[in-house]
C-alpha cells in the first residue's frame, strides 16, 4: 500500500511541476503583454524621463504645499518681528502631529489601494478608498476639538515663553479649527496619484499656494500696519484659506462623478483593512511625530543658549530643510502608487527598473541641494533676518553646516517610503523612527560633548555648532541603516 502510494505521489509530481511552470509562463507573458499594451499608466517599463514625468506633479504640490509655512514665516518675520516668527516656530511642531494623520492614512491607504488595484479589485478598493476618507474626517474633527481645549498646557509644556504666548495662541485658534483639512490636503496628494490624477493634486495645491501668499501680501504685508499680533493672525487666516482650497476641493472632486480610477461612495467598513492601513503608514505619521519632538527638543536648546532669535534661526533653517523634504515626499508619493502596483500585480521586472532609477535620482537630487544652499546661502538667509545682524549670522552659520546632511538624507526618506509602498509597515517605520527620533537624539547628545573635548570651544559655543553638526551625523548612520535594509529585503521582494 505504502509502495503504491509513493508511485501515485512521483505520478503526481511531473503534474504539478508543470502546473507550475505554466504559471510562471503565464504571469511571464502577461508582464510582457503589459509591458506592449499597459493596461494603467504603471503597467509600462519606466525609463528615467517618464519616472521623472510621473512623479513631477506630486514634486511640484508638495513643494507649493510647503510654501504655506514658508510664507507665513517670511511675512511674520518681516513685518511681525523676530519674536512673533519665533512663535509661529514654536506652535507648529503641535499642528503638523496632528496634520501627520493624513499622511499615515494616504499613505499608508494608496499603498493598499493600489496593490488591490494590481490585483484587479477595483471595486474594493474604491470602497476601501471611501472608508479611509470618512474615518479620516472624524479623526481630524476630534482632534482639532482635543487640541483647542489643551493648546496653552502644551506650549507651556514645551517651554514657551510669556512674551511668546499670545502669538502662539493666536495663531492656533484660527488654524487649529482647520487641521481636518490640513489632513486631507497630504491625505489625498497620495491618492490624486494613485486615481492616475496626480496632475489635479498640482493644480489643487498652486490654487491654494497662489491664495496662501495672496492673502498674506494683503493681511499681513498691508493691513498689519507694524501690530506682531494682526501679523500672526492675517498669516494664519491666508493659510486657513489655502488649506480650504487644498483639502475641501479634492473631497469635492471624489465626491462627484468624476473620470478617475477612485470615487467616493458605499464605504466597506473593515477595521481590519483601516488597521492594515494604519499599520503600514504609520512610519509616516511616527516620522512626522519624531521631527516635531525633535524639533521642539531645538528650539528649546536654541532657546536656552540664544533666546527668542535662536529659535527664529532654527526656524529659517528648517524651512529650507522642508522644501528639501518635500522633494523627496513628493517623488515618493508620486513613485509609490507604481511601485505597489507593480509588486501587487507580481511584476518583479517593473519594480526592479523603478526602484533602481528612484533610487539614483534622489541621489542625485541630494547632491544638488546642497550645492543649490551653499552658493545660495546668504539670499536664503536674508529672507528671514530683516535686518537682524544676530539672526543672520546664526541662520548663515546653520545652513551651510545644516544643507551637508542633504547628501545623505534623500536614499533614508525614500527607502521608508519604498517600503511602504511595498506594504512591509515594519521596514518602512523601523527606518522613520530610528532615523527622525533615535539616531537624532543620540546626535543630539554626543556631537555637542565631542565638540567640547575636541576643539576646546566654550561649552556654549560647543554646544551651538555640535547642534548643527548632529543632523548630519544622524543621516550618514541613517544611510547606512537604509542600505542594511534594502540588502536584507531583496531575495523576499526580488527588486
Amino acid at each position: 500500500m505504502e509502495a503504491k502510494n509513493q508511485t501515485k505521489d512521483k505520478n503526481l509530481e511531473p503534474a504539478k511541476n508543470s502546473n507550475m511552470q505554466d504559471s510562471k509562463i503565464s504571469q511571464d507573458s502577461q508582464n510582457q503583454q503589459n509591458a506592449k499594451d499597459p493596461k494603467t499608466m504603471f503597467d509600462k517599463k519606466f525609463t528615467t524621463k517618464q519616472l521623472l514625468k510621473l512623479v513631477l506633479p506630486s514634486v511640484i504640490a508638495m513643494l507649493i504645499a510647503s510654501v504655506y509655512s514658508i510664507v507665513d514665516g517670511i511675512f511674520v518675520s518681516n513685518y511681525g518681528g523676530t519674536t512673533a516668527f519665533a512663535a509661529i516656530n514654536q506652535i507648529s511642531p503641535l499642528l503638523m502631529i496632528v496634520a501627520a494623520i493624513g499622511f499615515m492614512f494616504g499613505t499608508g491607504g494608496t499603498a493598499l489601494v493600489s496593490k488591490y488595484q494590481g490585483q484587479g479589485e477595483d471595486e474594493k478598493a474604491k470602497k476601501l478608498f471611501s472608508f479611509f476618507t470618512y474615518v479620516l474626517i472624524v479623526v481630524g474633527v476630534v482632534c482639532s476639538v482635543v487640541l483647542a481645549i489643551f493648546i496653552e498646557p502644551l506650549l507651556k509644556a514645551l517651554g514657551t515663553t510669556d512674551d511668546m504666548m499670545p502669538y502662539c495662541v493666536a495663531y492656533g485658534q484660527i488654524l487649529i479649527p482647520c487641521l481636518t483639512l490640513f489632513m486631507l490636503q497630504y491625505y489625498f496628494q497620495s491618492f490624486l496619484a494613485c486615481a492616475g490624477k496626480a496632475h489635479l493634486g498640482l493644480i489643487f495645491t498652486i490654487i491654494a499656494g497662489i491664495v496662501n501668499v495672496i492673502g498674506d501680501a494683503q493681511l499681513v504685508g498691508v493691513f498689519s500696519n507694524g501690530d506682531p499680533l494682526f501679523a500672526v493672525r492675517g498669516a494664519a487666516i491666508a493659510t486657513g484659506l489655502g488649506l480650504i482650497v487644498g483639502g475641501l476641493v479634492p473631497l469635492i472632486y471624489f465626491l462627484c462623478k468624476n473620470k478617475s480610477t477612485l470615487r467616493l461612495g458605499k464605504p466597506l467598513c473593515s477595521f481590519k483593512e483601516l488597521g492594515k492601513a494604519c499599520g503600514n503608514g504609520i512610519s509616516e505619521f511616527l516620522t512626522n511625530i519624531s521631527a516635531s519632538v525633535v524639533n521642539a527638543v531645538y528650539n528649546c536648546l536654541f532657546l536656552a543658549m540664544v533666546g527668542s532669535v535662536g529659535v527664529a534661526a532654527y526656524g529659517a533653517v528648517s524651512y529650507v530643510n522642508t522644501v528639501f523634504c518635500a522633494i523627496i515626499s513628493g517623488f515618493v508619493l508620486g513613485v509609490a502608487p507604481a511601485i505597489a502596483y507593480n509588486y501587487g500585480a507580481g511584476n518583479t521586472e517593473n519594480l526592479q527598473t523603478i526602484h533602481k532609477k528612484s533610487k539614483r535620482i534622489v541621489a542625485v537630487t541630494g547632491v544638488i541641494t546642497t550645492v543649490l544652499v551653499m552658493i545660495l546661502v546668504e539670499p536664503l538667509a536674508s529672507m528671514f533676518s530683516h535686518g537682524d545682524d544676530l539672526l543672520m549670522r546664526i541662520t548663515t552659520e546653520g545652513l551651510l553646516i545644516f544643507s551637508l546632511s542633504f547628501l545623505f538624507k534623500a536614499l533614508p526618506m525614500y527607502g521608508s517610503g519604498f517600503f511602504t509602498a511595498l506594504n512591509n509597515g515594519f521596514a518602512s517605520g523601523f527606518i522613520s523612527v530610528v532615523r527622525t527620533l533615535v539616531l537624532n537624539l543620540i546626535s543630539l547628545l554626543l556631537v555637542p560633548l565631542l565638540f567640547l573635548h575636541v576643539s576646546g570651544m566654550e561649552v556654549g559655543e560647543a554646544s551651538y555648532y555640535g547642534v548643527w553638526y548632529s543632523v548630519v551625523l544622524t543621516e550618514i548612520l541613517a544611510l547606512i541603516m537604509t542600505f542594511i535594509f534594502f540588502k536584507a529585503y531583496r531575495k523576499k521582494y526580488n527588486y
